[in-house]
């Protein structure tokens, strides 16, 4: 089942057939079309069906993608070991040692 990309999020439901009952087996909030391809995959052989998720329902589910860049506490730790291998190099932090004492 593709998905339009406007669709999402959309809240997939599986669906046990028996005869002429429909026993619910699971639902799914799903914001992709890979989160819709592995529940559909994960529920072969049931009746899926999608329903539309509430307004109120989506701000539960919206995930909060980060953008992928480099974390701040990284880039700050690498400046740090930058400025202690510069002052070590240079002599200054065996100046700076050598005065405390």
């Amino acid at each position: 089942m593709e998905l339009r990309r406007d669709d999402f999020p959309v809240a997939l439901q599986a669906f046990d057939v028996k005869d002429s009952r429909e026993d619910f087996v699971a639902e799914q909030v799903v914001s992709t079309q890979g989160e819709a391809d592995i529940f559909m995959s994960r529920y072969a052989g049931k009746l899926i069906k999608t329903r539309d998720v509430k307004p109120i329902e989506s701000e539960r589910f919206e995930t909060h993608r980060h953008s992928g860049g480099f974390p701040g506490w990284a880039i700050f730790l690498i400046v740090l070991i930058i400025l202690v291998a510069v002052a070590y190099a240079t002599g200054w932090l065996q100046w700076l040692i050598n005065k405390a004492h």
